[in-house]
């Protein structure tokens, strides 16, 4: 089972969006956890992830991250997709990145 941690500034507009992600990966059955955190908490996160989506307004701290974290793949979702919370797109997005296919 996957665990996708999104990081974001503030968490609320990304709530939408894990319920959103959740709904979608019940549908094609991929078996994975959502969760989402704070930028501040991005320890306590990246603990049991297996890849990282930074909201576009944390998309600042990616090569930092990469560094910190060099075993769990993260990349920034594209400001298109995080608008529209394109649930469908942004998982896909995670399961390239976690190299899933």
């Amino acid at each position: 089972m996957r665990h996708i941690v999104l990081l974001c500034s503030a968490g609320v507009s990304t709530s939408v969006l894990v319920k959103k992600m959740e709904a979608e990966a019940a549908r094609l059955g991929y078996e994975c956890t959502i969760t989402a955190y704070p930028l501040a908490q991005t320890s306590e996160g990246v603990a049991n992830a297996d890849v990282l989506l930074l909201a576009p307004q944390a998309g600042h701290s990616l090569a930092e991250l990469q560094v910190k974290y060099p075993n769990v793949p993260s990349t920034v979702i594209p400001q298109k997709l995080y608008g529209t919370l394109d649930a469908v797109e942004i998982l896909d997005l995670a399961q390239k990145t976690a190299k899933d296919y």
